[in-house]
Parts: structure tokens; sequence; C-alpha cells
């Protein structure tokens, strides 16, 4: 299918602004105005402008009132090198427990949490719905409940999933409690419960917490910058010590917000056939600020494939904290996931299935979410803002293209853990990069959130975040 005229107009100024030829080094980091654009190309006035707002709301330009249009001054964008050291380590509590109790504190901004869907407002929607099925007598019906989930409930996943290619049947959706019940589940499935299992580098905080309840073996695997390399590092921890299941984040990873190409997923499956590893997956590709939504690992897994995949979805990050509801979409793995369950777990909340299910029926959670997006990416531009004009240029940086993060580099020899500890004096509080490895990796990194309610609040700790940075390199 041909594209847009102003979508082609967006990928040519996109690739030229890779290329370098719109840059502020060599003095050349203003495009041409709208007018000119069109006449020297030959398309509308209105073709050009509507390229140039996408370039605007995706993050590559700013406009300047009277000036025109400018590109986003990049920071360093290579990724960081994670290294190339395999970690096997018996995972423990440890650290977590000091940034914990930020969240819960009134007086302190929780930038080191990640609750995306609060940044806007769904309390009216929720209290709607639930009226609705609170009509249909829902505890009346629970003993009507499936072990597997309401039949509608997930046709209804599977029709949202089919918006972005995806292609799932019913018979392989498992309503879940949630995120953290979807995890315990996928690694009873897998029989990893108490086993050695690998996990990508830095880890998950969604991942972590779980493994080290159960002190599991783990194997930290770096990301590297090149897939092919991280493979290769993934066949030698094998080759080291042999293990039957890989946890990866592959949507906006938490923390570092990488999104492996549908490439690199096809070749990791490619990968665990190879080696009979069952993949688990978080997928929190919904959180996306670009025209199309990243696939899941699942999606990709050919039909003739033997490859084991769970993934796990929720609707913590785009409807509510207050929703304890997911799915799992089991590949070649339904029976193991479904026993699990049934052996497991309590069933979830028939008003909560049947709330989602209509919400997922009239279009409106599609809606929702494209709203909640669009929010999200103009925090991330307020956000970023404000940082390139006040962060000394040492600081790495991440430029995510969706989810709720930003992940940090302090120069080397600062430790993110003695900031932790500056910038929780002011009432604000970041997550030190000691949290996403089970050893004492990542202590030079940190992450924070600007999926929070937007206001004068979260502007001024943004700005003073930034100040007590400047100072703490600077020292």
């Amino acid at each position: 299918m041909a594209k847009f005229k102003y979508k082609q107009i967006v990928d040519e100024i996109i690739r030229g602004i890779e290329a370098g030829i719109y840059s502020e080094a060599i003095g050349c980091n203003k495009l041409e105005s709208v007018r000119c654009y069109a006449r020297d190309k030959g398309v509308g006035i209105s073709t050009v402008s509507q390229a140039y707002h996408e370039l605007e709301r995706q993050g590559w330009i700013h406009s300047v009132p009277k000036r025109g249009y400018f590109v986003v001054k990049k920071r360093m964008v290579s990724p960081p090198d994670y290294g190339a050291r395999i970690n096997r380590v018996h995972a423990q509590l440890d650290l977590a427990n000091a940034v914990q109790y930020s969240f819960n504190d009134p007086d302190i901004l929780p930038l080191s949490c990640t609750a995306p869907c609060t940044v806007i407002d769904q309390e009216l929607v929720l209290n709607r719905l639930h009226k609705q099925v609170i009509k249909h007598r829902p505890y009346k019906l629970l003993m009507q409940d499936p072990i597997e989930g309401l039949k509608e409930l997930r046709h209804e996943i599977c029709r949202h999933l089919l918006r972005s290619g995806q292609v799932f049947a019913k018979e392989r959706v498992l309503v879940t409690n949630g995120r953290q019940e979807g995890l315990l589940l996928a690694l009873t499935a897998a029989k990893a419960i108490g086993k050695t299992v690998a996990v990508e580098s830095p880890v998950s905080f969604f991942f972590q917490a779980i493994l080290k309840q159960f002190n599991a073996d783990v194997i930290e695997v770096p990301m590297q910058v090149s897939y092919k390399s991280e493979l290769a590092l993934l066949s030698k921890a094998y080759q080291e010590q042999p293990f039957d299941t890989y946890l990866v984040n592959p949507n906006f990873a938490d923390p570092t917000g990488r999104v492996l190409s549908v490439e690199e997923k096809k070749s990791l499956i490619n990968w665990a056939e190879d080696h009979d590893v069952t993949l688990i997956e978080y997928d929190r590709g919904e959180l996306y600020f670009g025209a199309s939504r990243p696939v899941t690992i699942a999606s990709l897994v050919a039909e003739t494939s033997s490859c084991s995949v769970i993934s796990i979805g929720d609707f913590y990050d785009t409807i509510s904290p207050a929703i304890s509801l997911g799915y799992l979409l089991c590949i070649n793995t339904f029976d193991q996931c479904q026993f699990a369950k049934q052996i497991l777990s309590e069933e979830p909340s028939i008003a909560l299935q049947y709330m989602v299910a209509n919400l997922l029926s009239s279009g409106e959670y599609h809606t929702l979410t494209g709203k909640l997006r669009a929010q999200m990416n103009i925090n991330y531009q307020k956000t970023k803002r404000l940082l390139d004009e006040r962060i000394d240029d040492s600081v790495y940086m991440s430029e995510p293209t969706g989810g709720p993060c930003i992940w940090f580099k302090l120069p080397e020899g600062r430790s993110a853990e003695a900031l932790w500890s500056l910038v929780i004096q002011q009432k604000l509080s970041i997550a030190p990069g000691a949290m996403f490895s089970f050893t004492s990796n990542y202590d030079s990194y940190f992450r924070i959130t600007f999926a929070l309610p937007w206001n004068e609040k979260m502007e001024s700790g943004v700005n003073h975040l930034a100040e007590i940075i400047n100072e703490f390199i600077t020292k």
C-alpha cells in the first residue's frame, strides 16, 4: 500500500536528520519553511504542514515562533556498552527496598516508579463501566467462569491485537489476575521455578522482583549494540550453563527503553527453537509513540515452529493500576499454562473481565490508549526539553520511542546510588541502575519516569532534578 504523501515527507526528513544533513554542529539545523518546502517538492502547503506537525509530535523537530522549525538537538544516541561478562548469581532481596517506600509517600515526587496510565484520569470511564456491568449480576455468574477466562474477553483481546497485524485465536489466550500472576504462571508452566533461568540485562524490575522471591539461579546476559552479538553471548551462556527458560522484555524494555526489530525477534525465536528454550516475554508494545505498535514475539512464531513462547500482557499500564487483570498468549504452551492456572490461582473478577471486554468491544479502549500515548509523548517531549536545556552533555540520556522511562548514564566514577541519596533528601525519587541487576552492575546508571500527571509539581521536580545532577557531576 502506497504511503500518504505527508508520510513520505516525514520519512525523507528523518533519513536526512539521521544522515547528518540537518545538524547543529554544521550550523544547518533549521528546516525550510513550509511554503518553500512545498514549492520545491511540488506538493501542497497543507501536506508539508501535516508532515512537520507529525515530525514535531514524534520529537524530531520543534517550532520556534516567528523563526521556523528546527531539528531537536540529539545527545549521545549510541546505546551504552553494557559489557560482555555473563553473570551467574543467586538472586536475593537487596537494594530495591530502599527505593520502594517513596511510592507511597505523598510528599515525594516518585520519578522512580512507572504507572503510565496515570497521565490521564480514567476514573469516570471505569465508574461508568462498573455500573453497566453490575446490572448483569456478574457475581451470580462466578461458578460459570471457565478456567481460561471469559470467552468474550479473550475474543476481544484477539480482535484488539489484530489491529496491529497480530493474529491469535482465543484458544491461545488465558486470562490472569494481572502481570505478576502471569509471570508466576509462566515460570510454573515452563518448569522454571527453582531452576536456572536466563534474563537480559539490565533486568526488568518486574522480572527481578519475582525471581528474587523464588531465589532462582539467574544468568544475566548483557544487552549488546548488535543483536547478533547478543545472541552469540546467549549461546556462550548456554554452553557454560544450560538453561530451559529465557526472560525478555522486547518492546520498550524496562529500564533501557530498547525495542527489538521484527528481524531480531525472529532471530531470537530461531535461537530458542534450536536450543529448546522457552521464551517468556513481557510485552509493553501498547506504549508506542510512533505510527505502529511493535508486535509481540509470540505473534511471529510460525505455525510449524516448535518454539515455546509465553507472552505476558496486562491492563495495568493502559487502564489503571487498580485493574488486576491481564492475559497470557500461549504458543505451544497453552495446556501447561492452563494447568498452572488451575492449581495456583484464583479466578479473575468476573466484573473486571466484563468491564474490559466491553471497553474493547466498543472501540473505547483503542481511543483511550491513543489519548494515553499522545499525552505520554507530550510528557516525554516536555521532560526531554527541560533536561536537554539544563543537564551537561556528559550525561547520557536515552531517547525512547515509547514506554514510560528515560535511562541515564552518569560520567565514569559517579554513583547513581549516591545521587539517589541526594535527590531523596529533596523529596524526589529516582531508580538507581543497581535495581536492574542481581549484582552491582550499572552503578552509574539510573532511570526516571515522565509518565506521571503533568503539573506544576512535576515540572518543578524535573527542573530541580536537573540542578541536582549538574551539581553532583561537577563536584
